[in-house]
């Protein structure tokens, strides 16, 4: 692995093993990592058929009710430690059921997988922030101006929170914007509070967002930060529930996950099925890859990748491929931030420090993402359209711009 995951992933699971969850690395056969998962847990389809499939092939699997999926008939969880080969591990499992069950290797429904890790970490800002020259004092794209609204819309972000105690009269275009805190740390040497590492990205995807979407409410539930930007599949789906339940009908998650042999993740399958009404943008990672991101390639999801500063061009760090629906700019972009002191935890810049002034320039899919949530609250918030066709009316007018050799594309402003 590189020395940027790594450092990402020593952190993460760290803060994961705070919480009592282990987390490890499955490794491709070229020493390369391939995805992220819990330790000694699987997600299984919860039919006979399937639970039948999974006791007879293993004698000790067992089906806990702890941290993790809450029962929706549809999916559970089963705990590998109590195997009688303990020593397995996730993958290990996994392997051998399907070499016990060749059908299951023949295109036939996936039995089970791995309780995946999603995480902003690497995957989803590209990098560190940065203090942006010129000290400015409104975000880069601007806010553009709110036209008559015809409907109430809410935005729903998953992510780190919200930053308190930002000034209004600093920070126009966040009036309105609500959500969990996002605390700093205690006070640095130099006297300035401690910005924690990912502390601050919910607050910039909320910035540029609602900057597209000044009709829209927004709110920004924490569902990061306490595991270094990650969380189990299993858990963030449960927390996306709870955003619909407070009227989210736009969410935007900058975050996502590479998968085992690249399949769909259960999780987010069985959320998509309770909540077919409920549009889902989410990033599509900074890998320069085309291997499917999650849950950025389901075909029902909005799947973000980033344009570079002259917006004809893909970034450098963009995911690419034709599961990627629409490509947005995502490279020196400008909104709020925290004020205090930033550690850098990556190389090459570890261990210098940074003075923030409540701004800061980023690069991502990470925000992207939010882009074209705004554009898609802004089309339903001033046409009344229901969230089907707004997400519809913004892919068409990507695909009638699309940009040779990226792809469909949008706008800052635009109007779908």
């Amino acid at each position: 692995m590189d020395a940027v995951f790594e450092a990402q992933f020593r952190l993460m699971r760290a803060e994961f093993a705070r919480q009592g969850v282990q987390i490890e690395i499955a490794f491709r056969p070229d020493g390369e990592v391939d995805y992220l998962y819990q330790a000694g847990h699987i997600i299984a389809h919860a039919t006979d058929e399937n639970l039948n499939l999974l006791t007879n092939s293993f004698d000790g699997l067992r089906n806990p009710q702890e941290r993790g999926l809450q029962p929706t008939g549809r999916l559970t969880r089963f705990t590998t430690d109590s195997l009688a080969d303990s020593a397995l591990s996730v993958p290990e499992v996994l392997d051998q059921l399907e070499r016990q069950n060749p059908r299951l290797m023949e295109g036939g429904p996936t039995a089970a997988t791995p309780d995946h890790v999603v995480h902003v970490s690497r995957i989803c800002p590209a990098t560190e922030p940065e203090v942006p020259s010129g000290q400015p004092v409104t975000p880069w794209p601007a806010p553009r101006a709110a036209g008559p609204c015809e409907r109430e819309v809410t935005i729903g972000v998953s992510d780190t929170g919200l930053l308190q105690n930002l000034d209004p009269a600093r920070y126009t275009w966040l009036s309105g914007v609500t959500g969990d805190p996002d605390p700093l740390g205690p006070p640095a040497p130099s006297g300035r509070p401690r910005i924690p590492v990912y502390a601050g990205h919910g607050t910039f995807v909320a910035g540029v967002a609602r900057c597209q979407a000044p009709n829209a409410r927004v709110m920004v539930n924490d569902h990061f930060s306490l595991s270094g930007g990650g969380e189990l599949e299993s858990v963030l789906v449960t927390k996306l529930d709870d955003l619909v339940a407070q009227g989210a009908q736009v969410l935007n998650l900058s975050a996502g996950t590479y998968t085992r042999n690249n399949a769909a993740p259960l999780s987010f399958e069985d959320f998509n099925r309770r909540h077919p009404d409920v549009a889902l943008v989410a990033a599509a990672g900074n890998d320069s890859t085309d291997r499917p991101f999650w849950p950025a390639a389901f075909d029902w999801a909005v799947g973000v990748g980033a344009l570079a500063t002259d917006q004809q061009h893909r970034a450098w760090f963009s995911n690419h491929g034709p599961w990627v629906d629409v490509y947005a700019l995502g490279e020196g972009m400008v909104n709020a931030f925290a004020t205090g002191e930033y550690a850098y935890h990556e190389p090459p810049k570890m261990p210098a420090t940074q003075a923030f002034d409540g701004m800061a320039r980023w690069d991502g899919t990470s925000f992207a993402a939010p882009l074209v949530t705004g554009l898609i609250a802004e089309r339903m918030a001033i046409s009344n359209d229901t969230v089907a066709q707004a997400v519809a009316a913004v892919l068409k007018l990507a695909r009638n711009q699309t940009l040779p050799d990226v792809g469909p594309a949008v706008f800052p402003g635009d109007n779908a």
